[in-house]
C-alpha cells in the first residue's frame, strides 16, 4: 500500500513547476511568514539569554565568602572591603562586622550557603553516579533554505527516556530513545530516535544552567522501521535541583533532524521507501533537514 506524505493543508502537494516559479502573491505571503519566524527566533533567543545570565547571577547569590583564620577560626558571611595585602573586613550574617589582617588568615574562599539546621537538603550540584532523565518537549517547525512554502517545517512532540551517568557535579553522559509525533502530517508520522547524550553543568550549585547535546539516528515507526535520517539536538537551559535525588531541568535548542522524501513526478510526496505507482521518469528522492525550535521540561533522579 502507498504512504502519501503531505501537510494536512490545501497546498500540501505540489509540481516542481510551482516550486520553482511561483507566484508573486504566494512568495509575498512566504516571505512576510520566514520574517515573522525570524522576529519569533530572536525572540527565543533573547529569552534564554535572559534566563541564562539571571541564573549565573543567582546562582552566585547563593554562596558566601568564607574566610579561614590561623587560629582555627571560620569566619562565614560578605566579604564588604578588602585592602590588598593589608586588611579584610567580613560582615556575617548576624551583622556583625570583623576586620581580619592577612597575615592572621590562611585562605579566602566562596562556598555555597549551608541549609539551616535540620535541613538535610544539600545545596550544591549533582553527585556522581546513575542518573535517569525523562523529558518531554513541544518543537516549533523552522522553515529550511529553499523551504518556500513550509512543507518540512513540521511541528511536532516530544518524548525522551535517557539511561545515563553523572560522571561529577559538571558533566554527565547517557543512552537515550525517544517519539516524535508529527501530528500535521498526513498520514501522521511517529519517529524513533536512538541517541547519545552528553550534557556540561556550569556551576556546582542546586540551580545552574547547563548545555546538553543529543546526536542519533531516527527511524520511522509508520513505515515499517525504515531509516529516516540523522538526528542533532543541542539545548541549553537551567537545572533546579529540588531535593537530594530530584532535578528538573527547562531548556531551549534546535533540532535538525534529517529525513528521506520521494519525489514521484506527480505531484506528491512519499515516504523514501513507498513508492508511488503514478512515478514517472522524472521521479527521484532526496533528503531534507525537517528542522525546529525546542522547548523542553524534564526531571532527572
Amino acid at each position: 500500500m502507498t504512504k502519501v506524505l503531505t501537510k494536512k493543508q490545501s497546498h500540501a502537494t505540489y509540481s516542481t513547476s510551482a516550486m520553482e516559479t511561483g507566484d508573486h502573491s504566494k512568495n509575498g505571503a512566504s516571505l512576510k511568514s520566514q520574517m515573522s519566524r525570524g522576529k519569533n527566533a530572536k525572540k527565543y533567543l533573547a529569552i534564554l539569554l535572559f534566563l541564562f545570565f539571571a541564573t549565573l547571577v543567582y546562582a552566585q547569590n547563593n554562596y558566601q565568602d568564607v574566610i579561614y583564620l590561623k587560629n582555627g577560626n571560620i569566619i562565614r558571611g560578605v566579604i564588604i572591603e578588602q585592602i590588598l595585602n593589608q586588611s579584610v573586613k567580613i560582615e556575617t550574617v548576624d551583622r556583625n562586622v570583623f576586620v581580619f589582617q592577612i597575615d592572621n588568615i590562611i585562605k579566602l574562599t566562596k562556598e555555597p550557603i549551608q541549609g539551616k539546621s535540620g535541613n538535610s537538603f544539600n545545596n550544591t550540584g549533582l553527585k556522581s553516579g546513575y542518573r535517569g532523565i525523562v523529558e518531554v518537549g513541544y518543537q516549533i517547525g523552522v522553515r529550511g533554505s529553499g523551504d518556500i512554502y513550509g512543507y518540512f517545517s513540521m511541528d511536532r512532540l516530544k518524548l525522551d527516556i535517557i539511561s545515563g551517568y553523572q560522571i561529577n557535579p559538571y558533566f554527565s553522559i547517557g543512552f537515550g530513545i525517544g517519539l516524535r509525533y508529527y501530528f500535521n502530517l498526513n498520514p501522521e508520522t511517529l519517529l524513533l530516535p536512538l541517541f547519545t547524550d552528553f550534557r556540561v553543568t556550569f556551576i556546582n550549585n542546586s540551580i545552574s544552567p547547563y548545555l546538553s547535546l543529543g546526536a542519533g539516528y531516527s527511524f520511522n515507526t509508520t513505515n515499517d522501521f525504515r531509516g529516516a535520517g540523522l538526528l542533532l539536538n543541542p539545548t541549553i537551559g537551567v537545572v533546579f535541583k529540588t531535593s537530594n535525588k530530584t532535578v528538573i531541568n527547562v531548556g531551549i535548542g534546535y533540532e535538525m533532524q534529517k529525513m528521506k522524501f520521494y519525489y514521484g513526478g506527480s505531484s506528491l510526496l512519499n515516504v523514501e521507501g513507498s513508492i508511488d505507482p503514478r512515478a514517472t521518469s522524472t521521479s527521484f528522492t532526496f533528503i531534507r533537514n525537517c528542522g525546529a525550535i525546542n522547548i523542553v521540561v524534564g526531571v532527572s533522579i
